[in-house]
Parts: C-alpha cells; structure tokens; sequence
C-alpha cells in the first residue's frame, strides 16, 4: 500500500491599481503592472489507514491568525480534511499586494479594491483544494539535499554601530536547500516540495509591480524540469535576506529565481525514491565485465501523520499603548500626504512613510495581544512518510530553525515560518542585544527561541 496524492492551483493575481505596501521606504501606494501570476497550490495527501492532510504555498506576503484560519476551513471543507489537519503557508514575497492592516494602512489609494481581492484569494484556495481532492493517485516519496548561496544574513551594522536591515556576510545563515519528491508510478513527481529560507525582497520599494519574486521562478523551473507542481515552503528566514538586495529590476528577481530554481531541479533530479541497489550475478562470472542485477526497491514510508501544540509565549510588559501607537500612525499619515502633495522630495515621503509604517505595526501589534500576558503559538506537524514539517506562525531567526532540524529525529525535516498566521519576529536571544527592527517589532520576552524549539521538538517526537 502506498500513500496517495493530488495537487491543484488557483490563479490569484490581483487587479493592476491594488494597494501594495510590501517596503517601509517606498513612495508609491499602488502597483503598477503584473509581471507573472500569483498562485495558490494545495497538496492532499492520504496514509493507506485513511489519514488525510493538506498543505496550502500561497504567492503572499502575510496572511493573519484569521485569515489563516479562514483559509484552512476552506481547504478543509472542500477537500474533505479536517481543520487541524491542514497546513496554510505564504512564500512572504514582499512585491504582492496588502492583505492585512500592518502591510499597509496607510495607503489611501484603491484601498476599496483589497476587501474584494481578498475574497478571490479564498474563493481560488477552494478551487485549487478541490481539485487537489480529486486528482489522488499513488505516490512514493524521495528526498534530498544541496545548497544554494542566495541567501545572506541580512542585520548588518551601520557606521553609526545600528543594526539595520541590510547584508551582513559574515553573519549566521543556512544555505541548506531541501527537496521532497511525491512521484507517481510512472516515476514523474506528482507534486515537488522546495524548502529555502531567505526573505523574498530581491525586488525593493522602486518596484511597482505585482511578483512571485525567487520563489514564483522556483517553482515555474522546477515544474519545466520534472514535471507536475512545485510547492514552496519559507524557512527560519527572519534574519536572511537575498545576496541582492532591494533591486529595481524585474530582470533580478528572475535570474536569481532561476539560479535557485536549477539548484532546485538538480537535487530533485538525484532525489528519487528508487535506491537502484546492485549485487553482482553468482555464476555469470567474465574476465572483462562483471555482471550484476538491481535489488529490489521496498515500499518507502507512506504514513501520514500531523501533530500540534499551542505553545503560550509570555509577552513582552514594554509594547506601549495600542492607541497612543495608531494616533502616532495617524500624525505620520497626514504628515506623509501633504508632503506627498506638497511635491516633497522622494527621501522625506519615504521617511514619513516607514515611520507611519512602523507606527501601524505597533499599533495593530498591540491590539491584537490586547489583555493577553503570553501568545498561543500554533507549533503544527505534518509527516509525509519519512519527511516531517514543521511550521510556526512567525518569522524565526535562522539559527532557530537549524537547531530544530539538526535535532529533529526524522532524517529530513523542512522547518517552516509564516505556517498558520503571522505574529511578528521571533529572534534569538543572541541577537536581542544589538537591537533593530526585528527586535523591536518582536512581542516576545527573552527565552522564547529556547520555548519554541522545545516544543518543535516535541511535536517532531509526536510524528514518529
């Protein structure tokens, strides 16, 4: 008996004009053109005891602890697995439109157009879900692993001694890029899983188009050279950035995409499932030329099996007022507008529009942990026989995602942020010190790298 899986993909570009707030520094509101489609693609999967699950790789940015819990019971619904069993995770590609309110409220323009869009996001996750549901066939999983240098620690220190978001190459990073294959009989992958962590912001806040960026190239060259879909799974990118950085070019983001992308397709090419075992033929000895015969391939690992823990992670006391930080966004707002019509130049919009930025994400930090003295962290894992995923609704630095695998029990284990919500960053303990936007956007109190990792561990434990 083997495992069973189908695959299915929605179209979920959005209108040219869409507000898109994907940068703090940029001084446009609204995108300017669609450079290639955005994609929702669902896989389901099923044991041969019957157990079902779902994993959903959406072309956006963020999407929040609502909208992901929307986004699960659709796929649930249509695609007849249960809620906790369902998985939703966004590639966190920065040059896509708003979805949320810290993405983006302060922009005014077409800000109408988002309530809608947002609507045929969930719409095609349905579809895409459903289709998953009735494409099931047979399929065995392989594995495998190679490296790709794109991604770079990205909190460099500035001449002044602030640590910024920049390229910091001496910094901790992991170029690890992991290949999971789900290939049908015919040996053609069914479905391709593509794990890498590294912020998806080659493209910078001159760009006014709508992109997959790397991870949309990822997977268009994959799936020209296997065949079948490609999904992609974020990684503990929270400190990582791309080795180019904040790009104006379109041609950037895809020669990068593609590099990454070929990476990619060659370790899935040596990844299959088949081991092609020899031993020499007994009797059929010759002088010049041995004889042998392959062994065998035993059935590879099809059990399905998905675990979670709601992990509460205390809070920091010093976030500051909800309100006094949304009256803040306000001032900067107004303040951004009239220098915006006023003709001001570009650097003093940009200024006014980080700090409104900035003030927002306070602002919509705060009300969402309102009352709340620790946040209950969603630590979901999924195991596809001999793989394991495991995946947290923040962006965690890399050297946390490192340590959950290299201690993880299963042989390959894809560590995933941005998996069911989005909470802000959780960084090392480490890296708290020097300061920075991360860290001062992260709600968390010292010690939770150590609390999540455990718990990843435990819930790893539970797959087994």
């Amino acid at each position: 008996m083997t495992m069973r899986a189908g695959v299915g993909r929605a179209d979920i570009t959005p209108p040219v004009g869409i507000p898109a707030g994907g940068w703090g520094n940029q001084a446009h509101e609204v995108s300017e053109a669609n450079d290639l489609e955005l994609w929702v693609t669902v896989l389901v999967v099923s044991a041969p005891d019957g157990a079902r699950a779902a994993i959903a790789d959406i072309d956006l940015c963020i999407l929040d602890d609502g909208q992901s819990a929307r986004a699960r019971s659709v796929i649930a619904a249509a695609a007849d697995v249960p809620f906790d069993r369902v998985a939703v995770g966004t590639t966190h590609n920065h040059s896509v439109p708003v979805t949320l309110e810290l993405g983006g409220a302060w922009i005014r323009k077409n800000r109408e157009l988002v309530a809608p869009y947002l609507e045929t996001v969930f719409d095609a996750i349905g579809r895409a879900a459903a289709e998953a549901a009735a494409a099931m066939r047979p399929v065995r999983v392989g594995t495998g692993r190679g490296t790709s240098p794109l991604a770079v620690n990205r909190r460099m220190t500035t001449p002044d001694g602030r640590a910024a978001v920049g390229l910091n190459r001496e910094g901790a990073v992991d170029h690890t890029l992991t290949v999971v294959r789900l290939d049908g009989d015919d040996d053609v992958p069914v479905a391709t899983i593509v794990h890498y962590a590294c912020h998806p912001i080659i493209l910078g806040p001159d760009n006014t188009s709508v992109t997959p960026e790397y991870p949309g190239i990822v997977k268009r060259v994959v799936e020209a050279s296997l065949g079948g879909r490609c999904l992609f799974v974020q990684g503990a990118c929270g400190d990582v950035g791309p080795s180019e950085l904040f790009v104006p070019e379109l041609s950037s983001y895809r020669r990068l995409g593609a590099m990454i992308g070929h990476e990619a397709a060659a370790t899935a090419q040596r990844s299959s499932w088949r081991r092609h075992r020899l031993r020499l033929r007994q009797g059929e000895e010759s002088a010049w030329i041995a004889s042998f015969e392959y062994e065998p391939d035993s059935e590879p690992d099809a059990a399905i099996r998905v675990a979670h823990e709601v992990l509460p992670v205390p809070l920091r006391d010093d976030l500051g007022d909800a309100a006094t930080w949304r009256a803040e966004a306000e001032r900067c707002e107004e303040a951004a507008y009239a220098a915006r019509t006023a003709g001001a130049p570009h650097a003093e919009v940009r200024e006014l529009t980080v700090r409104t930025k900035f003030a927002r994400m306070r602002a919509e930090r705060g009300t969402a942990l309102e009352g709340l003295d620790a946040y209950p962290l969603l630590v979901q894992g999924i195991r596809l026989g001999p793989v394991a995923l495991v995946g947290v609704p923040v962006e965690l630095f890399s050297e946390i995602g490192a340590s959950i695998r290299d201690t993880s029990p299963f042989r390959t284990t894809l560590v995933a942020s941005y998996w069911n919500g989005y909470r802000n960053y959780l960084p090392t303990d480490a890296e708290r010190p020097r300061g920075g936007y991360e860290i001062d956007i992260s709600p968390f109190r010292p010690g939770a790298d150590a609390l999540v990792t455990a718990a990843a561990g435990r819930v790893l434990e539970a797959l087994r």
